[in-house]
Parts: C-alpha cells; structure tokens; sequence
C-alpha cells in the first residue's frame, strides 16, 4: 500500500470469487506412502478429492493411519483454505460425513471476512453449475450454524427472493458479527444460489430443537450419531423423525431381549417408507423390505418347513433374519394392514422373545436386535379426523412441545384403531406408535422442488448412443426453475391431494415439467450426440401456469438474461 494520508488506514478485504485453489493430484494415494511409513499428508487428501479419487482410495488411506492423527490434522489449511471447504466443494456426502466423522468442523470458516463453510456450500452450487442441496442439509444434520446467514433469506422459506436479496429493512440481524461476510456483492450471489429446498432446511433448523449432550453421548457410543440429524433428511414429519430418534436413544440406552417394534401410521406418500430408508442409511444398516401385499399365509412369507418340497431355499425374509442374526437391522412390512391372522400369528414370538426359528433347518435365530417397522394406511381417518380437530395446532403453530402432547394423545387413538384392526396380542407387542400427519402447503411445495432437483439431476448427465441398459437419448440438459417457490407453490395447489401425497406431487412435476422438457428438447432441429453441448431450459411461472422452454445452449455464446427479460413476469 501506498505512503500518503492514506498510511495506517486499513484497506477493506477484498471479496473472494468462491473458487478454490488447484491442489495438485497426488499418483496414488497409499497409507504410509510409497515406503510404508508412517508419512501423511492433508494436502495430498486434499488433491486427491479435488481431483475426483475414489471414495475407497481416500477412505483407505484415511483408514491406515491412528484416528488421533488425522482429527489433529483434518482441519489443516491447504493453500490458505481449511481443508474442509475443499470437501464440500466436492458435493459428495460420503466424504462430508467421512471427514467429519474424524473431527472435521463444518462451521469451518474462511478470510478476514469469516465465509462459513454453508454459505460457501449453498453458493459453490453456481459455481459447479449443480445442486448442492444433500450438502447443504448435511452439513446442517452434523451441526453447521444456520445463523451464520441472514434469516431474511429463508424465513419464511416458502418465498421467491428478489435477484439482489432481501431488502435492507428486512435484513434485522446483517451486524451480527458472523454475518460479516454478508457483503452486498455476496448477497445476491447467494439469493441467486439459495433454491427453495435449501431454504426449508435452514428454516427448520433454526426451529429444530438441538439434541442434549447426553443424546450426542449415548448416540456417539452406539455408532448412530446420524441419528441424531435424521429430520433433515424428510420433508415435513419432524415430529415423526423425532419421536423415532428418541425411542431409537431410549432403547439403546436400556437395550433389552424383546426387539424395538414400531407402527408407522400415516396416509400413502408422506415419508413412512422414505424415514425407513433414511435411517437405513445414516445408520448404515440393512433393511429389508417386504410388500405386505403378496402374502396371505404364514408360509408365504417366511417359508415352508421339511418335508415341504423347496422348504430348503426359505424366503427372502426369512433368510434376511438368519444372514443377520444377532446384528442391528431393519425389517420395514409395508401395509401391514393387508396381512392375515396367520402372520400376526406367527411375528408374536420375534417380537416378544427376540428369536425367530429358520424355516430351512428349525434353527433359533436371535433377532433381539432387528427394529421392525409396520406401516400402515388403515388408521388414516383416526389421524385425518384429529388434525381436522387441532389443525391451527397441527398446521400453523409453531409449538413443538404442544404438538408433542398432541400427538401422544393420537397415539393413544392410534393403538386402540390397531387393536381392532389386528388384535390384542399383537398391539399388545408394538413398542410404539409413530404418525405421519398430511403435508402442510409449505411442505407440499418442498416436496414438488424435491422432485424437480431429481429430475434436473437424471437429464444432467451426458447423452450416451451405446444401445442397450446404459443408453441416454435425453442428457446434458441444465435445468433451472426462476421463482421457485411460485413455481412449486402452482404445482402444488394444482396436483396434490392427501389420499396420495407425494405420489401425487411426482405426477404433477411429470405432468408440467418433464414432459415439457422433452418435448422441447426434441423440437430442436439437430441431431442428438455424445458430447454435446448443455442445453439449458428454464422453468417458471407465467400468465397463470408453469412454463418450461429451452433458453439456448452452452456453446451458441447466448446470454440467458438478455433472452428472457424479467420484465416479462
């Protein structure tokens, strides 16, 4: 800096273009390097997850040296940069929760303005021209800080943001001290980049009751830390995510012989098989799904006995229990409500003693430690009729602790509308009644941007000719939805109804959003190729209904904006 008046005076940081350093990418990555030593480098890591190294190459090396080496250098700075900005910049989950999972902090922050690792997650989704949503709820379910953004720009969360941000009356807390990297260049870069899925996560945790120290240790203990985060992986059904993760704590807190049985209750397409699933997941257990719908007899579904002809072959459940005797896992039995007598019969023993005889030999099998999930659709007028009765409380307050007693008292309902479904020996053996209430208009808009965001994710990937299963006719495509939460507010109040959820969200995005894509994608008169450019397509809302058009492509040099003026909404 130049002499003068303007000596002692500090020049303002200069603002970061959200582009990280190349790091050079290492030959191999070996544990120990080439001479199997005890040699370790967070920048060679580092280059290697930049430069696209497999999860298995990286997880091996992590894997090789002592755990209390590698959480002392996770969170190195390469190149100026904390380590993990180069994680999430990688948009791969498995390697976000693999790196903090060795103490890697996701409030990680970087500059003399402190850029928080979420904002830069939620911005880097510009940058790579890809959504980086799973990271951005990740990163939340593992801890980050909500806060660390300006509330102004996800509450309330069902809103369109303006191009360049919130107003600057809205913006209440902009002087909190770690909101000083919210500059106003940074703050239409991240109203450009924020979408609407991204802006219901970081609402919900700012709403979200934070697990006690005891759950973080008792989870810790018992490998499910995931556990503790598994509502940012559902869209509505926080009461429902929460009640699960704290039968889930209690039982491993106080294990006991008699396995954990839940009911999941609820109306078709609100999440009862995808929590199942997510917990599957972060939990990394084994489920086992079985369709309720195809068994009648006992036999059926956990296999004959000697002298039976195929009795030695069993069935796909009954071998699932054998594989995992005395191991955690998840039988999830969906619609439960169709199955018979004969089955009720035959699970009284599982959940009751925790053993389960293998129809091949009449061995014991200990499955003390499988959580069986029923679902059912039976009891959907007990829980429809009760939100009609509490809906202010249900659907528009935000009390998580009144909707906590509200629902002990559904639950209640719920085990007597069971008891006459099935009987009272088996009620009798259910540990737990789990709801799944309606969406409400919020979560129905959620829920049709999730399907967009999968949907913008299939057509991305690149056209491939090659005849048979791998084939893609439709690719490099790169959707963009401008207004996001008008768009999927119209979808939602045109396509949604409660007796079939989120089923009936897909189909409305199919209905006025895939199918416009590939109509106009095949209007244009050229040929489809491998390696083609990407051609970008945009949804929004305009004259009363959503519209989707193709706005150029990458390599014809058009400039989106000047095609598609604003001043046409």
């Amino acid at each position: 800096m130049d002499g003068g008046e303007e000596e002692g005076v500090a020049e303002p940081p200069q603002e970061w273009d959200f582009v990280l350093p190349k790091v050079p990418m290492p030959e191999d990555l070996v544990g120990g390097g080439r001479d199997g030593g005890d040699y370790f480098s967070m920048q060679e890591v580092i280059g290697a997850i930049q430069g696209g190294m497999s999860f298995q190459k990286i997880h091996s090396y992590l894997g090789y040296y002592d755990t209390t080496m590698v959480t002392r250098r996770i969170n190195e700075e390469i190149q100026g940069v904390p380590s993990m900005f180069f994680v999430v910049a990688s948009n791969n989950e498995m390697l976000l929760r693999l790196c903090v999972g060795y103490g890697g902090d996701v409030n990680a922050t970087y500059g003399p303005r402190k850029i928080p690792l979420i904002g830069f997650a939620v911005i880097n989704s510009d940058i790579i021209q890809n959504d980086t949503t799973l990271i951005v709820a990740t990163l939340l379910s593992l801890g980050a800080k909500c806060t660390t953004i300006p509330k102004a720009f996800y509450s309330p969360f069902c809103t369109d943001l303006p191009i360049e941000g919130p107003d600057e009356a809205d913006l209440h807390d902009i002087q909190d001290k770690n909101k000083q990297w919210c500059t106003s260049f940074v703050r239409s870069w991240l109203a450009k980049s924020l979408n609407l899925s991204q802006r219901y996560y970081l609402e919900k945790a700012l709403h979200t009751k934070k697990a006690s120290l005891r759950q973080k240790q008792v989870a810790l203990r018992r490998n499910a830390e995931g556990l503790l985060g598994i509502h940012y992986f559902l869209i509505g059904q926080t009461m429902a995510a929460r009640w699960l993760m704290q039968k889930l704590l209690s039982y491993m807190i106080l294990p006991s012989k008699r396995p954990l049985v839940l009911v999941f209750a609820g109306p078709s397409g609100h999440g009862k098989t995808e929590l199942a699933r997510q917990l599957g997941h972060l939990l990394s257990l084994e489920l086992e799904v079985v369709d309720c719908t195809i068994y009648n007899r006992e036999m059926e579904l956990f296999g004959g006995r000697a002298p039976f002809v195929g009795s030695e072959r069993g069935t796909p459940l009954n071998n699932f229990l054998a594989r995992k005797a005395g191991q955690k896992c998840v039988v999830f039995l969906d619609e439960f409500e169709k199955t018979t007598d004969d089955i009720h019969n035959a699970l009284l023993i599982p959940f009751d003693k925790g053993e389960y005889q293998d129809r091949r030999n009449n061995g014991i099998v200990d499955c003390s430690k499988t959580l069986w999930i029923l679902a059912t659709n039976a009891l959907d007028g007990t829980i429809m009729d009760f939100c009609r009765q509490h809906e202010k409380a249900i659907f528009v307050d935000d009390n998580m602790d009144n909707l906590g007693k509200l629902m002990k008292m559904l639950e209640k309902d719920l085990k007597t509308g069971f008891k006459g479904e099935t009987s009272a020996p088996l009620t009798g053996r259910i540990s737990s009644f789990v709801p799944f209430l309606p969406f409400t208009s919020g979560e129905q808009c959620v829920v049709a941007h999730k399907y967009i965001l999968e949907l913008a994710h299939r057509i991305r990937a690149p056209v491939s000719l090659s005849p048979g299963p791998d084939e893609r006719l439709l690719g490099n495509v790169y959707l963009k939805v401008r207004r996001d939460a008008t768009v999927c507010k119209a979808l939602a109040e045109e396509g949604y109804d409660r007796d079939l959820g989120a089923r009936s969200l897909i189909n409305a995005v199919k209905t006025e959003v895939e199918i416009a894509v590939v109509e106009s994608y095949l209007e244009v008169d050229r040929e489809i190729e491998e390696g083609q450019g990407t051609e970008e397509f945009l949804a929004d809302y305009r004259n009363g209904t959503v519209e989707v058009k193709r706005v150029g492509r990458a390599d014809d040099g058009e400039d989106e904006e000047s095609r598609d003026s604003e001043d046409d909404e």
